[in-house]
């Protein structure tokens, strides 16, 4: 059998191993946090359900409180005012869009994207809302049947990013709903 060696070691080289480990321990859950960031980021986005004007009244009561996007077509003239939502006052764009004979009344918080025009359709981002904002009596030509489609962002048929990601929608739009061959 061989002697058992007794000799004292050195304490501060054993407690230098814990902390090696500790440092890459630490690297590894901040890149995983990071990847977990993204992944989040990136399929909250995707998970934003998209609804033609009509699929989206038809649901109206199920999306209440939740963002999705709408599109539809305006028409009429859209009119540019103050509106005063969650005690902020900010300029607007109100009007209606349509889709299926479907009619949605839009309040849009925010410059219009720049190719805006009736006739045009346009995919909107935002929710459902009860009632119109204060600085908004009615929509000429709107539903106005007690809801409004809060909107902060919108995206005009002519964008590139719309014309490549919703080239279907598109077609469905440029035929009124009706069945187009793409």
């Amino acid at each position: 059998m061989s002697e058992l060696d007794l000799t004292p070691r050195d304490i501060e080289a054993s407690l230098e191993r814990p902390r090696r480990k500790l440092v890459p321990t630490i690297l590894l859950v901040a890149v995983i946090a990071g990847i977990g960031f993204l992944l989040v980021r990136t399929l909250g986005d995707a998970a934003l359900f998209f609804y033609n004007a009509d699929e989206a009244v038809e649901r109206r009561d199920e999306l209440v409180d939740q963002r999705f996007r709408v599109q539809g077509t305006p028409f009429g003239e859209p009119i540019e005012t103050e509106v005063t939502r969650n005690g902020r006052t900010d300029v607007g764009v109100v009007f209606p869009i349509q889709f299926e004979g479907a009619i949605v009344d839009v309040v849009h918080i925010g410059s219009p994207a720049e190719l805006f025009q009736p006739g045009v359709p346009v995919v909107l981002e935002g929710t459902w809302t009860a009632g119109l904002p204060q600085g908004v009596s009615s929509i000429e030509g709107g539903a106005n049947d007690g809801w409004h489609f809060a909107s902060n962002d919108m995206v005009v048929k002519h964008d590139n990013e719309y014309r490549n990601d919703n080239r279907e929608r598109l077609n469905e739009a440029e035929s009124g709903g009706q069945s187009a061959t793409p």
